[in-house]
């Protein structure tokens, strides 16, 4: 399952689940403290759980910077 860091507040992160559109009955969010999520997790974050693991996704976390960037600067030209 692929998590998003949506962000993160006083010491708990709130993750989105970027496979919820796919799921009828998948967990949208869920929030977990911050010394639960692997080093070097910041807001925007991409990560993959595995048997209840969680480890970045460098290059998914790549290409949703991407994806974000791109949005902004089409939306700056209007």
């Amino acid at each position: 399952m692929k998590w998003v860091v949506d962000r993160i507040e006083d010491g708990i992160a709130v993750l989105e689940n970027l496979d919820a559109e796919n799921t009828e009955d998948a967990v949208i969010s869920k929030e977990l403290p911050r010394a639960a999520l692997p080093k070097g997790t910041k807001d925007g974050t991409v990560l993959i759980e595995d048997g209840g693991r969680l480890t970045i996704d460098r290059e998914g976390t790549a290409a949703r910077a991407a994806e974000i960037r791109a949005l902004f600067e089409h939306l700056k030209k209007k």
